[in-house]
């Protein structure tokens, strides 16, 4: 008997230094970004400036849908609230081995624009998120090396540093603490060219939401500025696997939304 729990111990063990760098990476790319087939949540996103403690608040929906698990994603992003921004949707076509395809439209001047694969890392409607940050960077992208296992805030962590594989402009290196438990980045930092963090996120709040674990409370800190911003999920406005189809993330779609999913 005692052979068999010492057998069984050390099959845990093994087994919990047998998962590769990569193996972390793609299952906390999964987790993060393609629960169930599709979803939609509301978002309330509250940006803060370094001057003032009042944020600018802004509400828009968000729907997914994942073409492959893993594989192309289709998102779009529509603006309720501000007025002045009512109408501004964003369409995103997720590549996996060349620059995402996203639009931006704008209702006040009527124009739809490219963003360039050159401006993914601009904010994102002026908060501290960029426009790559919306639809999640591809852990595909990267060259990964676990550094260590540690705790964070207590939780059991894996610490990984990513590269780019392909130089970018302003990210030289991404460091990530994500949980052993359920593979959700729970803190991310972004360092420049000089060596700076520019950019820290944290997962903050999360609960289950028709079976997915859902982050339900993200911030995201520019520590050269001294902004951040906070993104909250309306978990009763969130659901998953509803019907969604392709037609409903065409080009069109940022002019002429499906309706039935953004109320």
């Amino acid at each position: 008997m005692k052979k068999n729990i010492m057998a069984l111990s050390l099959l845990i063990v093994t087994s919990s230094f047998s998962i590769t760098v990569d193996d972390i990476m793609k299952r906390a790319h999964l987790n993060s970004y393609y629960q169930g087939n599709d979803g939609r949540s509301q978002i309330l996103m509250k940006i803060y400036s370094k001057k003032d403690s009042n944020p600018i608040k802004k509400l828009f929906y968000m729907l997914r849908l994942d073409k492959k698990d893993g594989g192309e994603q289709l998102f779009y992003t529509y603006f309720i609230r501000p007025s002045d921004i009512k109408r501004t949707s964003f369409l995103v076509h997720k590549k996996i081995d060349a620059d995402d395809f996203r639009r931006l439209y704008i209702p006040a001047s009527d124009k739809v624009l490219a963003i360039a694969g050159s401006r993914k890392q601009d904010p994102f409607m002026g908060s501290d998120f960029s426009y790559e940050d919306v639809s999640g960077r591809h852990y595909l992208k990267d060259n990964h090396t676990l550094i260590e296992e540690s705790k964070l805030d207590s939780k059991p962590v894996y610490i990984t540093q990513s590269i780019p594989k392909i130089k970018e402009t302003k990210i030289k290196s991404i460091k990530a603490w994500i949980s052993k438990k359920d593979f959700t980045p729970l803190k991310v930092e972004y360092t420049n060219h000089d060596g700076k963090v520019f950019k820290r996120y944290q997962a903050l709040k999360s609960q289950v939401i028709d079976g997915f674990h859902t982050t339900t409370k993200r911030l995201m800190e520019s520590p050269l500025t001294g902004s951040y911003t906070e993104m909250l999920i309306n978990p009763k406005k969130t659901q998953y696997n509803i019907g969604l189809r392709e037609s409903d993330f065409s080009q069109r779609s940022l002019k002429n939304p499906s309706m039935k999913y953004l109320k």
